[in-house]
């Protein structure tokens, strides 16, 4: 049985052509062992967390993902550098928080090669998906967390509108005090785009 359950056909790329997500496939899951096993990699994109995932826990994070989320490969200069993906939300808290027949989508990402980081990779990667999101999927609201010391993180999501809209305390014991929840709907991305 495949680990990535929900494999699409979707290809997205910036306007240079030099940043390509590709649909994620079982094809790739040494290169997901291979960054979820680096723990620099690991507390960047799982909240603080400071230790490494095995095979296993890979292979049951990203089978249960993708029940309900678009994976895609981050290629870069034709180099596979992290993977992301669109989700539908699971987090009960944000889903009560609007009228029941919203489209709440989440954004995750994890850029793998350190050597990638800072390049704006993640920004473009970012744009790319929720263009994606409001535009083909048809999305009423993105909605991602991150934690109060991920300052690109947060960066990233202000410089694509993502309004900060609520501050959590993180309960889970890492290294973050506060989770930061940010949102951005479909009008305001529309808005966003008629005044560009």
């Amino acid at each position: 049985m495949s680990v990535i359950q929900s494999v699409h056909s979707y290809t997205l790329s910036n306007r240079e052509g030099d940043l390509v997500l590709r649909p994620l496939t079982d094809v790739h899951l040494p290169l997901l062992y291979k960054w979820n096993s680096d723990p620099k990699v690991v507390y960047w994109s799982d909240d603080g967390n400071d230790t490494s995932f095995d095979k296993e826990t890979v292979r049951a994070i990203y089978s249960h993902v993708s029940k309900n989320a678009l994976h895609f490969l981050i290629e870069y200069k034709g180099r596979p550098v992290g993977d992301c993906w669109l989700q539908k939300m699971n987090l009960p808290d944000v889903v009560k928080s609007f009228p029941s027949d919203t489209d709440i989508r989440r954004i995750d990402v994890e850029i793998g090669e350190c050597d990638c980081w800072g390049k704006g990779i993640g920004t473009t990667m970012l744009a790319l998906l929720v263009q994606f999101a409001f535009e083909e999927q048809k999305a009423d609201v993105l909605y991602n967390v991150c934690s109060d010391y991920n300052v690109r993180s947060q960066r990233m999501q202000e410089r694509l509108g993502f309004q900060r809209v609520r501050v959590e305390p993180n309960e889970e014991g890492n290294r973050a005090k506060f989770e930061y929840h940010y949102c951005l709907t479909q009008n305001e991305y529309f808005k966003q785009k008629t005044k560009s």
